[in-house]
């Protein structure tokens, strides 16, 4: 059973496209979005020949079997184009939160996508009766981001100072938490 209903968004270019659950069908079109999305962004700790999920359909399926967790994607003209996922903790002690990760092409960005994305899965995880808190990790240099989840109502809980080093700079880490 899904734990969505697919939906039909406009975006501020007026392309209409469908956010659904993902499938395991999409195991090798969601590698590709996310190969893409990686080597395009200044502000995600993943290069894209760490993307190893190309032929393990047991990725999109353990968000399928996972009660506390929700893996979308955004489909325009048949190609996923972006993606968010919350995964859910499996620690008995911490399975009432879950962790957001969110990428998108970059042709995709500032279109209100990644908005539409966020709507969507804080309402799911609102109604899950499992989920009590979602938290995300950000660059504090990433402003776009953190302006938009602040807009979804996150809050800023600390940050650890050169938590990341890309191409021998450092970047602090910022964590957000939203309470449900």
């Amino acid at each position: 059973m899904s734990k969505i209903q697919p939906q039909k968004i406009t975006l501020k270019n007026g392309k209409t496209l469908t956010l659904r659950e993902a499938k395991i069908e999409d195991t090798e079109k969601l590698s590709n979005c996310i190969r893409s999305y990686l080597g395009d962004s200044e502000y995600l700790p993943k290069l894209p020949e760490e993307m190893k999920i190309d032929a393990d359909p047991n990725w999109i399926k353990s968000y399928i079997e996972s009660d506390n967790s929700l893996l979308l994607v955004a489909e325009y003209d048949n190609q996923i184009i972006g993606n968010i996922d919350a995964t859910g903790s499996k620690r008995k002690a911490m399975e009432h939160t879950a962790v957001i990760g969110m990428g998108m092409l970059v042709e995709w960005r500032n279109l209100g996508l990644g908005k539409h994305l966020f709507e969507t899965v804080i309402q799911w995880a609102k109604e899950n009766p499992k989920l009590e808190l979602l938290w995300l990790q950000v660059y504090t240099e990433n402003m776009a981001g953190i302006t938009l989840y602040k807009k979804m109502g996150f809050i800023e809980n600390g940050s650890i100072k050169n938590y990341f080093k890309q191409k021998g700079k450092y970047y602090d880490n910022l964590t957000m938490s939203l309470k449900l």
